[in-house]
């Protein structure tokens, strides 16, 4: 026999009434699948008391026994049903809170990623706008040349998404673009392309330094996140 906890009360098997919904789901579909049972053989039984009814030796049946009998069954019967449809809500309710939390979790994921994509982004451009003023000595050609590289930035289409790709790779991509010629010796000077040289990122322009001794600490951008003491402490 079944136990009566495990499809009268759905946090039987759960534990608290804050379980999973997931256990919840399946406390609910056995109870469903109960009453689908029950319903069935309550309808048969209706069914039997009325065919009963109308046999042709029904008058040696005393009416009054049979009325009560099927009165009493198909009572059962519509209170089974009832309990179905409110089990089926619960169901919907529980599946709308889990599209609901998983449209949430899809916000706040496309969220994060167009933080991620700003932060590396601003990190870009102020690498690009370095290697352009190394490079190109006119003024106003280094703000269109800088300008441009923001623009190529802010559109997706062009390097699609900047959180995939090493940041390495995108400055190696706007420079080939902007036919500029950035000194990856220097850069690798700087924490974050030690950090991406020792990652091995596929597709990073410092694959082929990664055998070199690392450059002169003090030659590291302040872009890189260490203060001034913390060069000190770095250097020889």
């Amino acid at each position: 026999m079944s136990d009566p906890a495990a499809t009268s009360d759905p946090t039987a098997q759960t534990g608290s009434p804050a379980a999973p919904k997931d256990a919840l789901r399946g406390v609910m579909e056995r109870q469903l699948s109960v009453l689908g049972r029950l319903a069935e053989a309550g309808l048969n039984l209706a069914l039997a008391i009325e065919r009963q009814a109308t046999t042709e030796g029904a008058a040696q049946v005393v009416s009054g026994d049979v009325a009560l009998a099927y009165g009493r069954v198909s009572r059962a019967v519509r209170l089974t049903v009832a309990l179905q449809a409110k089990v089926v809500k619960e169901l919907q309710g529980l599946d709308q809170v889990a599209a609901r939390e998983l449209y949430a979790d899809r916000c706040n994921a496309e969220r994060q990623r167009l933080r991620l994509a700003k932060l590396r982004q601003d990190r870009v451009q102020r690498i690009v706008e370095r290697v352009i003023a190394a490079e190109v000595a006119d003024a106003a050609e280094v703000d269109r040349l800088a300008d441009e590289a923001c623009e190529r930035l802010e559109h997706d289409d062009i390097y699609g998404d900047l959180t995939t790709r090493p940041v390495g790779e995108i400055i190696a991509l706007i420079c080939r673009d902007l036919d500029l010629s950035p000194d990856w010796t220097r850069l690798a000077a700087e924490a974050w392309a030690q950090e991406e040289i020792g990652s091995g990122a596929a597709g990073s322009p410092f694959a082929a330094l990664r055998w070199l001794d690392p450059p002169n600490a003090e030659d590291a951008e302040a872009d890189a996140g260490q203060g001034p003491a913390e060069r000190r402490a770095a250097s020889p």
